[in-house]
């Protein structure tokens, strides 16, 4: 299996997954926003203090400024999980911000990526950015909607994303086995 067509099935792979993720999210929406503050505190905690580990044990060659720098970084952003785990509603807050800013870069590339490649399904990647920078937008112009109207919003732009996502793969599988036939 060349390249591309391992890329189209991981695209799908994914879509999938968001579609699926989308629908749970619509069916239990206050536990996904429990487990979904909480894993976003986890994650900061453990993203801090693995990297300050290694800062301080196996980055002996950088320099000092360098790894005192990094592990003050490490120990603030351990300290904010921490406190993200102490209060939940905090920690959806922060993620709040942060993935929306997230989608909107993520659309961006998506966008900018397609219109550079000249690829299969180009339209659908163009039409898969687009949804993801809005979606962004929305959270950021609209912050004091609420969690429930976040994760409304969030789960049907994973679902959308999701569905982009698998015809777009459909579109470049569809597109590699002509070129192949």
């Amino acid at each position: 299996m060349d390249h591309s067509r391992s890329w189209h099935w991981a695209r799908l792979v994914l879509g999938v997954a968001a579609v699926v993720l989308g629908i749970v999210a619509f069916s239990w929406p206050e536990a996904t926003l429990r487990v979904v503050g909480f894993l976003f505190g986890l994650n900061l905690l453990l993203m801090g203090v693995t990297r300050m580990l290694l800062l301080l044990f196996y980055a002996p060659n950088h320099p000092v400024l360098y790894r005192v720098l990094g592990i003050l970084l490490s120990l603030l952003v351990a300290i904010v999980g921490l406190l993200c785990l102490r209060n939940i509603v905090a920690s959806l807050a922060l993620m709040l911000v942060l993935v929306a800013i997230g989608w909107m870069l993520d659309g961006l590339a998506e966008i900018f990526v397609s219109l550079g490649s000249g690829r299969d399904g180009g339209g659908w990647r163009i039409g898969l950015g687009i949804v993801t920078v809005l979606a962004g937008i929305a959270i950021l112009v609209w912050p004091n909607i609420g969690l429930s109207a976040f994760l409304f919003i969030g789960a049907t732009a994973v679902v959308f994303v999701g569905l982009l996502l698998v015809i777009s793969a459909i579109s470049g599988l569809r597109g590699a086995r002509t070129v192949t036939a």
